[in-house]
């Protein structure tokens, strides 16, 4: 047993230390965290990421430098290529007050981006949003006050357009017959690719 965990702990510095010298690796993990590159070529720290965490270019994957010829992140290729595009964040706080008063987005402490309500039935929520070359994903989530009730959400996506399902125990939820109280929210969040 002594042996293997030598041989395993051989190997684990092996790996590291090819990876410590490999390019577009972060440095060593002791270095302090400024030193090590984020995302890929575009800025002057490693590009990929602007200082609030957020993509600023397709450069990177994030913690290392993109492979050479790969493009960006799940395939969008990087800035300049043919091709290139930029994403566009869709984000809101879906909310109804009370049964049947209506769903809406939510403003004022929150932020609505790209994102509008056109109506909702006894099956769906239907929002719009400005046509997109292609959709990289939008999630539905409950907040705390839904989740605890056996809540939960699903948008089905198109090039224009989110259709959000509710369920209750696994069971479809009426999204015009659904509401938790005046701060009970669904929160949406998407990437597109824009046109």
């Amino acid at each position: 047993m002594r042996r293997l965990r030598v041989v395993a702990a051989v190997a684990a510095v092996a790996v590291l230390a090819t990876a410590a010298v490999a390019p577009g690796t972060a440095p060593h993990p002791g270095d302090p965290a400024a030193a090590r590159p984020v995302g890929g070529e575009g800025s002057a720290a490693g590009g990929g990421f602007d200082a609030f965490g957020g993509f600023d270019d397709f450069d990177g994957y994030g913690a290392v430098d993109r492979p050479p010829g790969r493009g960006g992140p799940g395939g969008f290729p990087g800035p300049g290529g043919p091709g290139a595009g930029r994403l566009r964040t869709l984000a809101g706080v879906l909310r109804q007050d009370r049964p049947g008063s209506g769903w809406y987005l939510v403003g004022g402490a929150h932020l609505v981006l790209g994102l509008e309500v056109v109506h909702a039935d006894h099956q769906q929520i239907v929002l719009r949003f400005p046509p997109a070359r292609r959709v990289v994903s939008v999630l539905c989530g409950p907040d705390e006050t839904y989740a605890p009730l056996g809540y939960s959400c699903g948008a089905s996506v198109s090039l224009d357009e989110v259709r959000v399902r509710l369920g209750r125990n696994g069971r479809p939820a009426d999204p015009t017959a659904t509401a938790a109280g005046r701060y009970a929210n669904f929160w949406l969040l998407g990437l597109v690719e824009q046109r």
